[in-house]
């Protein structure tokens, strides 16, 4: 079993790593870079403007600590099949589950030392902690995840004759009470408590798991949303044919369609127009795109930071809009209109346009809303609309028409 889990490891690593190389292009970390420099510009200006003994600065750390302490899932790479297939083998799979949550802790462990590294000099400053007081917690983090991870190693397995407990609110519950004996009372206590929590889930897990059943349906549905997050992530920057939408009605935004005039040429719009509203694969894409780069620009400041970050957002999400032209390519009906290419192609470009204007219309709003200064207002706008307009009638008519030439 510890075989077939370091061939699906490699396996699974082999996958991450080709999307990854898409991912992370140069265009991509160049902007990653400048995004990280802003950050932490602004975090030491933050920091200089704070004094010691901030009745909120507990609750802080309390909130962040305690929301990456949940970061890291269990990463069973269970498959649908292994409930067939697996199933005369459920007493050996606890060595394959075992070695799942050692695989998950890597990546688990890095992103709690990874924040409470960037968390240190705002624990200094605002509580005076010692480094001495600070190395205390960082064990007690450390400590905490290796007791979650076992949680849901421990969770993997039907209790017979007990009802089912879900244990997120276990997982929550148990953060806020040994993060918060930390901050609040002193950092060894808190490695005290998460190592009693530790062990007891150890010992547990000793005495239940020969006895127990593997709650198979639970742990591929758990898989399966692990990764679909990963894919949706991925799928930001690349087709990732692993990710699919769904069909929504969506009733209320009918409004916008009426306002498409009903003539023959406009059937393409109204048909591109309908596909987005209702399906969440792009239309998802649109909303999350939007969303984060808002959220990012509301605590950006600066004269070009701001402005990079809004023709990023821009750029991914009108590269990420291309496939969708061919989103109807496999329905024959869609052959037989008496509409030309070019008029099909007319009528995205026309999404295209009212997508990406919507979408910087709202990022420069945010930009406004965020920076007083007349510059980095002005300087983006120009650059959102010059963007909008190229990308919009320029790169993506010429991108479909090569690609239809290449098809052809």
């Amino acid at each position: 079993m510890i075989e077939l889990f370091k061939n699906r490891r490699s396996r699974h690593l082999r996958e991450m790593a080709k999307y990854l190389r898409l991912v992370f292009n140069d265009f991509f970390v160049f902007a990653l870079l400048f995004f990280l420099g802003g950050l932490g510009l602004g975090y030491s200006n933050v920091l200089k403007s704070l004094t010691a003994g901030l009745w909120w600065a507990p609750f802080v750390a309390l909130v962040v600590l305690t929301i990456t302490a949940q970061i890291g899932r269990f990463a069973t790479l269970i498959e649908d099949a292994d409930r067939v297939f697996l199933l005369p083998k459920e007493r050996a799979m606890h060595a394959y589950l075992v070695a799942a949550r050692r695989y998950s802790q890597w990546l688990a462990q890095a992103t709690q030392l990874i924040v409470l590294f960037i968390l240190t000099p705002f624990l200094r400053v605002t509580l005076t902690w010692s480094l001495a007081m600070v190395a205390g917690l960082v064990v007690a983090q450390v400590v905490l995840k290796d007791t979650l991870l076992r949680l849901d190693l421990a969770s993997a397995y039907q209790v017979t004759g007990q009802r089912r407990m879900n244990h997120w609110p276990v997982k929550w519950g148990l953060s806020l009470v040994i993060l918060a004996v930390g901050l609040w009372g002193t950092p060894i206590a808190a490695v005290v408590l998460a190592l009693i929590a530790d062990g007891v889930v150890a010992v547990w897990l000793q005495r239940h798991w020969a006895h127990q059943q593997i709650r198979w349906r639970q742990q591929i549905a758990s898989e399966d949303n692990r990764m679909l997050g990963i894919y949706r992530f991925f799928n930001l920057f690349t087709d990732v044919p692993m990710v699919t939408g769904t069909i929504h009605r969506r009733k209320a935004l009918d409004g916008l369609l009426r306002r498409i005039p009903v003539r023959h040429d406009q059937a393409y719009l109204y048909l591109y127009a309908r596909g987005m509203l209702r399906g969440t694969e792009f239309s998802g894409l649109v909303v999350r795109l939007t969303v984060i780069g808002m959220l990012l620009l509301a605590f950006i400041q600066g004269t070009w930071l701001p402005v990079i970050l809004t023709a990023l957002f821009i750029y991914l999400i009108g590269f990420q809009l291309l496939p969708f032209f061919q989103q109807y390519d496999d329905i024959v009906f869609t052959h037989v209109y008496p509409l030309t290419w070019e008029q099909r192609l007319h009528s995205f470009v026309t999404l295209v346009t009212m997508i990406l204007t919507t979408t910087a219309v709202l990022l420069w709003v945010v930009v406004v809303l965020a920076n007083r200064q007349l510059m980095p207002v002005a300087v983006t706008l120009v650059v959102a609309v010059l963007e909008v307009w190229y990308l919009a009638r320029i790169y993506t008519p010429q991108r479909l028409k090569r690609a239809a030439q290449n098809k052809g």
